[in-house]
């Protein structure tokens, strides 16, 4: 397998973004976009470039551009999946029967990607499985081709099975700027960054979001005293649920000056999310979301929330404000995100003891 030729699959403004910093590290990169959305790159697919500004400055040469998902893979040892949350399980389908136990697949953000993808490849040859708990750039797509990148930021990882860590992190911390990983994949779906961050804002701004004068800056304007409150409950919940397990996790400590409280053996407040959320400048500028059927909504919910709280239940850790945010998005949405949601029969931790899902995420076998 060639570890020098890395295909990254997605669309989006990260994909962009990864596309031309791995370009930018010395890397070959295969850009795959499903044959359903290549209209939205028509101009990457003509140029065979993707242009970056911002922290990030040139125009970057594919390797390839694609809707070929064999042609994007072939023989190369690291996949690298960066889409919303979303579509991991139709990137699964897709993979299915095509990959081999040679390869890596890394999904950025993961929000238990690993687990899903697992779970669908089932009995078929499965690569090793790495997920991330965050985005590693704050990034916008300005022109068809084209990308802002505002920032960049470190990540962290969760492997499966958790043997492979040893071998691939000098590899991976090639590739990525990375801060730290986790004790397996589920530790890293329960540190999942925008979940807690995003909610609270956007359930308490649904009509600045909805009014779409495009003048609405959710880290700017979204984050308020109350906004923030929630967050910090949510972030609570998820602690605990992680606790059950057997984690400590301090998923906020991307921002600087909650990881140097964190640092003193101190705890956080709601004022220190606030001062994090509006003094971060690669946050702040962001504008939106100026729809509420935005991915800040709708990836958050399903992929984020309603697993918690399916986790949550199974170890026997309440969930009320994680619960409450949920059954709000199904009134705004008019969906059932519990039904619609990520459960665990889709994370193949059905009837499966706290132990025996320590034991499942970590080896990837029952």
């Amino acid at each position: 397998m060639n570890k020098e030729v890395v295909a990254v699959l997605g669309g989006g403004n990260g994909a962009h973004a990864l596309a031309a910093d791995l370009t930018n590290r010395g890397y070959l990169v295969n850009l795959y976009e499903m044959p359903r959305f290549k209209k939205n790159m028509t101009k990457v697919f003509e140029t065979k470039t993707v242009s970056s500004i911002g922290v990030i400055e040139g125009i970057f040469e594919m390797n390839m551009v694609t809707d070929d998902i064999e042609e994007a893979i072939k023989d190369v040892k690291y996949i690298v999946i960066l889409t919303p949350a979303f579509a991991h399980a139709d990137y699964a389908k897709l993979l299915k029967g095509k990959v081999t136990s040679d390869q890596v697949i890394v999904s950025i953000p993961g929000a238990f990607a690993s687990l899903k993808i697992k779970k669908i490849i089932g009995s078929d040859p499965c690569p090793v499985l790495v997920d991330a708990n965050n985005l590693m750039y704050d990034a916008r797509l300005v022109e068809p081709g084209k990308v802002n990148i505002l920032e960049l930021d470190k990540i962290e990882l969760g492997f499966l099975p958790t043997t492979a860590e040893a071998e691939l992190m000098p590899e991976l911390n090639d590739m990525f700027d990375i801060c730290g990983t986790f004790h397996d994949v589920m530790e890293c779906g329960l540190a999942l960054i925008n979940p807690a961050l995003h909610s609270g804002p956007c359930i308490l701004n649904a009509g600045p979001i909805e009014y779409k004068n495009n003048d609405f800056y959710l880290y700017e304007h979204g984050f308020t005293p109350s906004a923030t409150k929630i967050d910090m409950r949510l972030d609570q919940e998820r602690k605990a649920i992680a606790k059950a397990l057997g984690y400590d996790i301090n998923p906020f400590h991307c921002f600087p000056n909650i990881r140097h409280i964190e640092e003193r053996g101190e705890e956080y407040e709601w004022q220190d999310l606030y001062r994090a959320a509006h003094g971060d400048i690669g946050l702040t500028p962001i504008g939106g979301p100026n729809d509420i059927f935005s991915r800040y909504l709708t990836e958050d919910a399903p992929c984020g929330l309603v697993p918690w709280s399916c986790i949550g239940k199974a170890v026997g850790v309440p969930t009320p404000t994680i619960d409450s945010i949920v059954n709000l998005y199904s009134v705004f949405h008019e969906i059932d995100w519990w039904e619609k949601g990520v459960t665990l029969e889709d994370l193949g931790l059905t009837d499966l003891t706290k132990e025996q899902m320590k034991t499942y995420c970590e080896t990837g076998t029952k």
